[in-house]
């Protein structure tokens, strides 16, 4: 090309200028659509509690007095600009797609496997209000739920997400705890005897215990397991719309208050506004949940005085710094009523 043939430095400028603008506009643009691998965290919306419990043709029904509010999270996956956003606000905390969701694991899973530890939770809630309330209530066997079956590993072909572990070597198994030590107790390539419960029944299946590919020398099935509440024969019927929690086990231990509140003649809440989170197992055990700092920001919002959480939990909801509200820790469903029934009058 000639010298007389270039654009003057001039015209070649605003050009250039023009240029970069909008290859900046087309990548920002794109980057609206591309998410990362995070989640964003933040204050989600509140329940009355008892508005979502129903009893009928059991004792006396007693009106609620106050509230008592269940706590949530919104979670959402982020693009960049909600990610830079989020580490921004500080009412939002943005943590690791593999904290929230296991690598391997797809939406859909994460989303079913939510939903069944939301109605394990229900059900734990109710029989952990009734066992309170020492209403005598006939329970199935007792064991643990298989949540995932490792690809390739032991128990591949042989075991199913959905069953129900009920004994090991036939002895009977209630807990993970229980599950994991009659496993490593063992040695690597014995064949133990596996006692699950299906919907066609119950089926005794063999498996060869496999090297943990994490803790070489200790004897593995393969298995992931989580929380299994049997069903249970109620003397009357509760009812509990399963809808409100979003998924997810954290709001049992106040489905379990509201329900004993409910059932109680005496007014326990007396007026409070009393909000809450926390797992609740069969026997009335509180249990850790996450995003306790949302929740109770979240709680504060709403107008509660008092925020009932998991014992576990309590440093990250008083870290949370908020003025006007107190925080209590509780760690079993005879705590929480107690708690609730020492707040000031």
């Amino acid at each position: 090309m000639s010298e007389d043939a270039r654009l003057p430095a001039d015209r070649l400028w605003p050009l250039a200028t023009a240029v970069a603008l909008v290859c900046s506009a087309v990548v920002a643009g794109l980057m609206w659509f591309v998410t990362v691998p995070y989640y964003a965290m933040w204050p989600g919306p509140i329940g009355e509690v008892v508005d979502y419990v129903t009893v009928e043709g059991g004792p006396t029904v007693h009106p609620l007095n106050g509230d008592l509010y269940l706590l949530t999270v919104s979670l959402q996956e982020v693009n960049a600009y909600a990610l830079v956003e989020g580490w921004l606000d500080p009412g939002v905390d943005v943590v690791p797609r593999d904290v929230i969701r296991p690598e391997g694991v797809t939406p859909e899973e994460h989303r079913e496997r939510n939903l069944q530890m939301m109605d394990d939770s229900v059900d734990s809630a109710i029989l952990a209000a009734l066992g309170y309330l020492g209403v005598p209530v006939e329970r199935a066997e007792d064991g643990v739920r298989v949540v995932s079956v490792l690809e390739d590993g032991p128990a591949a072909g042989i075991l199913e997400p959905g069953d129900v572990l009920v004994a090991v070597g036939h002895a009977p198994v209630q807990t993970r705890d229980e599950a994991t030590d009659a496993i490593s107790a063992r040695e690597i390539g014995d064949i133990v005897v596996l006692s699950i419960l299906r919907e066609d029944g119950r089926h005794d299946l063999d498996v060869i215990l496999g090297d943990h590919p994490e803790q070489p020398g200790r004897p593995m099935v393969g298995v992931g397991l989580g929380d299994y509440t049997p069903p249970a024969e109620l003397p009357f019927e509760i009812d509990i719309d399963r809808a409100t929690s979003g998924g997810g086990p954290s709001a049992g231990m106040m489905y379990a208050l509201g329900l004993i509140e409910l059932l109680t003649e005496e007014d326990l809440v007396r007026g409070h506004i009393i909000a809450g989170t926390g797992t609740i197992s069969s026997d009335g055990h509180v249990g850790p949940v996450g995003g306790v700092r949302q929740k109770v920001i979240a709680a504060r919002n709403a107008g509660a005085r008092y925020i009932l959480v998991p014992e576990q939990n309590y440093p990250d909801a008083l870290a949370a710094g908020l003025d006007g509200v107190e925080i209590l820790a509780v760690s079993s469903i005879d705590e929480a009523v107690e708690a609730v029934r020492g707040l000031p009058v």
